[in-house]
């Protein structure tokens, strides 16, 4: 190999190349223009090198074609994401507008009603059968223990548990929560109260009803005012079915409530009502030992 730069023939080569490089700046020199013995040996090289720069330019036009085109899809990427976030601020001003509508029905039906401001549930107490759930109101927004909570709908259950910003309620498929009720016609009175078989269709019962009652399905059932929870004629629910006692001397009605609690997400506490303070809790208990004989 080491022999081959010492030949005549390396040495052609060197002088060959040394008289195209010489030529190639000759035409530079021209603008570009070359004729005779130079145009034959140089256009031919001069095309290649044009090729070669065109494609150069393309892909560094092209790159950097890409580099704007990733910068306005990011751009692009980001106005979506606000527009979404503006779109989803507005349906939950649209759900709250529609709930404030609903509880404005409320005060305007019943005008002596005080009502809490809407509240809403922020999570559900841990293994209740029983569908109890817990509200971002407290004392600090005028709720107290026992009173009254609604939708526009009907009756939804009792403050159970109090603090000072949140608080539990207690809902109509509970046992421990009892109310005096009675058929919208009034001929019907009884107690409603939750029972365990019932609570996971969302159903409570209305218990100590005449054998020979009126009620069927279908009939609306309401707050009777008798127990002292709740303002007359708020709507419970309506009647699925009717069952006899265990006794066998009366009957029992299985109510749908009004409210539907599987995706209830906003409630409203009424705070004070005219007659409140002339029930109270005897007034339930004095309720329930009148209509036990029925039983």
């Amino acid at each position: 190999m080491g022999d081959f730069f010492k030949r005549n023939k390396f040495r052609f080569l060197l002088c060959i190349l040394a008289f195209l490089i010489g030529m190639l700046l000759y035409a530079a020199t021209q603008n570009g223009q070359t004729t005779g013995v130079a145009g034959v040996v140089l256009n031919p090289l001069r095309r290649v090198t044009q090729s070669i720069s065109t494609q150069v330019d393309r892909f560094v036009s092209s790159f950097t074609n890409v580099t704007g085109y990733q910068k306005e899809n990011d751009a692009l990427k980001e106005e979506n994401a606000a527009l979404k976030n503006q779109l989803l601020d507005y349906e939950d001003t649209k759900q709250q507008l529609a709930e404030l509508e609903k509880f404005m029905g409320i005060k305007e039906d019943h005008p002596d009603y005080t009502l809490s401001d809407p509240c809403t549930i922020i999570g559900y107490v841990t293994n209740d059968p029983f569908h109890s759930f817990i509200i971002d109101k407290g004392s600090e927004d005028g709720l107290s223990l026992q009173d009254p909570v609604v939708t526009a709908e009907g009756v939804v259950g009792i403050i159970s548990e109090i603090s000072n910003t949140y608080a539990t309620v207690e809902t109509l498929c509970s046992p421990n929560l009892s109310i005096g009720a009675m058929s919208a016609t009034g001929g019907d009175t009884g107690i409603v109260e939750g029972e365990i078989s019932l609570a996971d269709d969302y159903q409570c019962r209305m218990i100590y009803l005449e054998r020979d009652t009126k009620l069927e399905k279908g009939s609306l059932i309401k707050t009777s005012g008798t127990s002292g929870l709740f303002p007359q004629g708020y709507l419970i629910g309506t009647v699925e079915r009717l069952e006899l006692m265990d006794s066998g001397l009366s009957k029992y009605a299985v109510l749908k409530p009004a409210v539907d609690f599987s995706s209830l997400t906003n409630v409203m506490v009424i705070l004070d009502y005219d007659g409140k303070n002339a029930e109270t809790n005897a007034a339930a208990a004095s309720t329930k030992e009148a209509v036990n004989g029925k039983d």
